[in-house]
């Protein structure tokens, strides 16, 4: 089931639930009047939620270290989906996690039945739902009958006043981490706690696999290399840069004497190789396409070894930070405010342009994927970053590279919809 699926399947069966059980929540809170002062020495299990988002993972981890020193004896469990499992198995700092099979309604309701189960018998004492926008997943937060319940807002707290004991403004203006952050410092834990994200446990079967699978798929890679990620989940294609710009970089880092290295889900392997199929042969024979070949993983394993990673705004970003690896970051529809990391090793580019960035405030962006925020940032832009962050060249803040102009190529104002003729 896709993204959109997921989130018109949430809006439609989640909405109505979680308004429901707000009434209802509302309703036992009076009858019980249950107290919410928090004694950190009797925390005994905490579960975090974060269903989708590989990246978002990566960037809670943070708030994950933060719990683990702040409620020591506590168990630290993680709820998500089972497309992040290898991902939560390699962050030491969780206990045990449980797993929601997303790929169809039954199977999910199935498994969230199951962990319901487990959080009655065991007793949850916090619970952080790490989902702005999910119904359904703060239908869970209420049903996980924790005795504290924190939780995330954007627009309207609306259903969520009866489903949480705490709410927070979720600032998109602030870095991701910060706001997990935050979270913590509602416990009324004693700071401050590091925004360093957690390093992923790459494991020497993780390096194994990967050479495995690249010697099954007849691929061989150089010592040095560098990974081209021109992908973006279907929750918004925008995010791409247009795959014309990867090409033109792909020849450019081939003649530079780099080895670019291809990568991205099996679902995206088609996009990938459209792309890999439209260089030409000397660069096609230079550069290495592992779209869909190799599991996460081994994804984990390659970016740990890669000189350079070439990014969008998406999961493998994440990665490359998390293991701190020299990165260009291409933003678009996203801030970097909110999502990037200020490293030496790290080079955003983003121009900033009026509608830009759209990707919190509406539903459908305003330019309908004519992403002109991402068709902006040149390949000679690219190439220079990427040579920087390998040279261990301070990176050039992002923040004062913005675009001034207000209308695009055509002369059309940014932002501007316009209904069609009828």
């Amino acid at each position: 089931m896709g993204t959109q699926n997921k989130v018109l399947l949430d809006r439609i069966v989640g909405t109505p639930s979680a308004w429901g059980l707000n009434l209802a929540a509302r309703s036992l809170g009076r009858v019980l009047r249950r107290p919410h002062e928090i004694d950190p020495a009797s925390v005994r299990t905490i579960v975090v939620t974060k269903l989708l988002g590989l990246g978002s993972i990566i960037q809670a981890t943070p708030l994950l270290l933060g719990l683990r020193r702040a409620f020591p004896q506590a168990k630290l469990h993680f709820l998500t989906t089972r497309a992040n499992r290898l991902l939560i198995e390699r962050l030491s700092s969780l206990d045990g996690a449980f797993y929601l099979d997303d790929r169809a309604p039954l199977r999910f309701a199935r498994d969230t039945a199951e962990a319901l189960v487990s959080f009655a018998r065991e007793g949850v004492d916090l619970y952080f739902d790490l989902e702005v926008y999910s119904a359904a997943s703060s239908c869970l937060s209420a049903l996980s009958l924790a005795k504290n319940r924190f939780g995330l807002y954007r627009h309207s707290a609306g259903f969520k006043r009866g489903l949480f004991t705490h709410l927070l403004y979720f600032n998109v203006n602030m870095p991701i981490r910060q706001i997990y952050l935050q979270l913590l410092a509602m416990t009324g834990a004693e700071g401050p706690f590091s925004s360093e994200l957690e390093r992923i446990s790459v494991r020497a079967e993780d390096r194994a696999c990967l050479a495995a699978q690249l010697e099954a798929s007849g691929q061989r890679l150089p010592e040095r290399y560098v990974i081209v990620n021109p992908n973006a989940s279907d929750l918004l294609l925008e995010r791409r840069w247009p795959a014309a710009h990867f090409q033109r970089l792909l020849a450019m880092l081939v003649d530079r004497g780099h080895h670019p290295v291809l990568v991205g889900a099996p679902s995206e392997r088609p996009y990938v190789t459209e792309i890999w199929q439209g260089l030409p042969a000397a660069v096609q024979a230079r550069t290495a396409n592992l779209a869909g070949a190799i599991g996460l993983a081994e994804l984990f394993a390659l970016i740990e070894g890669a000189s350079c990673v070439i990014t969008n705004d998406t999961g493998p970003m994440h990665v490359s930070f998390s293991l701190n690896r020299p990165t260009v970051s291409l933003f678009g529809p996203g801030s970097p405010e909110h999502y990037a990391v200020d490293r030496p090793n790290v080079q955003v580019l983003y121009k900033g342009i009026f509608c830009s960035p759209c990707i919190y405030e509406t539903d459908q962006p305003p330019c309908h994927g004519q992403n002109v925020c991402m068709q902006w940032i040149t390949v000679e832009e690219v190439l220079a970053a990427a040579e920087r962050v390998m040279n261990g060249q301070p990176p050039v803040d992002w923040r004062s590279q913005r675009v001034t102009r207000l209308s695009d190529a055509s002369g059309h104002p940014l932002g501007m919809w316009l209904r069609p003729r009828l």
